[in-house]
């Protein structure tokens, strides 16, 4: 049985999608699973669901929605399809047992911490394998379907998670001479968010490997005007940095 967070909640095994149920009953089995095995207090659950309105019910509505949970997992445990899952019982709350490789966040941790150790060892070529087949769990925007202000918490975490996957991926790229398609990319990127610096970096590290330099400069003195027009800023250390080395190698000086 595997388990599905980066997307909409989602439970399959042996191919085969199991009816999780209501958008609350898919809230709780989404905190259970993001606590990794950690016991879970009734009081948390019904924050994570209701924040500060629950109503009257929610307690009662939380054992029914648990309870619903452990026939789905139940029935697909006793089909043969899987991984064998389980909601325990603890002091007035809940745990879930299941296997951590079964759940893709945990999996997506995993694989971008061993890409990470991949490349300070050297070897690109597996840092960059295990961080295209990190990021191709996602199946869209995190705990796709859950509201209110804890998964937007949890949403944002895990989105920031993989911003810095794609950012290393395009890192390692650039750093192998694979600089076309991080270049479409990191263009595309810049036009969304055109005041994040890092984006910019890279793009114009990447357009100087590439062999365009000029275009590399240019993207400085753009980033430049827009933080000073837009923002009254200028450009951190990162992107000054970029900038002289680039400077350095086309043989100019700074002004």
């Amino acid at each position: 049985m595997s388990f599905g967070l980066l997307g909409p909640i989602r439970v399959w095994s042996g191919g085969e999608d199991l009816e999780v149920g209501s958008p609350q009953q898919r809230g709780v089995l989404a905190l259970l699973l993001l606590s990794e095995g950690r016991q879970v207090s009734l009081d948390e659950i019904v924050s994570a669901l209701w924040g500060r309105e629950a109503p009257r019910s929610a307690v009662v509505s939380t054992r029914i929605y648990v309870s619903r949970l452990r026939r789905v997992l139940a029935d697909g445990g006793s089909a043969g399809l899987g991984t064998e899952a389980g909601i325990r019982s603890a002091s007035r709350g809940y745990q879930l047992v299941v296997d951590p490789g079964a759940v893709d966040v945990t999996v997506f941790r995993q694989t971008t911490a061993a890409a990470r150790e991949a490349r300070e060892q050297g070897k690109i070529a597996e840092a960059s394998r295990l961080l295209r087949g990190a990021l191709a769990l996602w199946r869209g925007p995190a705990l796709d379907g859950l509201s209110g202000a804890f998964f937007e918490g949890r949403r944002a975490w895990l989105e920031q998670l993989r911003a810095s996957a794609v950012e290393e991926r395009w890192a390692i790229d650039i750093e192998r001479g694979d600089c076309g398609e991080a270049i479409a990319e990191l263009t595309l990127a810049t036009a969304a968010e055109p005041y994040r610096e890092r984006l910019w970096e890279l793009l114009m590290w990447a357009l100087d490997r590439d062999g365009r330099r000029e275009e590399a400069l240019s993207a400085y003195r753009l980033i430049a005007r827009l933080l000073d027009d837009d923002l009254g800023l200028e450009p951190g250390p990162g992107l000054r940095r970029m900038y002289a080395r680039i400077r350095t190698a086309a043989g100019t000086s700074l002004v």
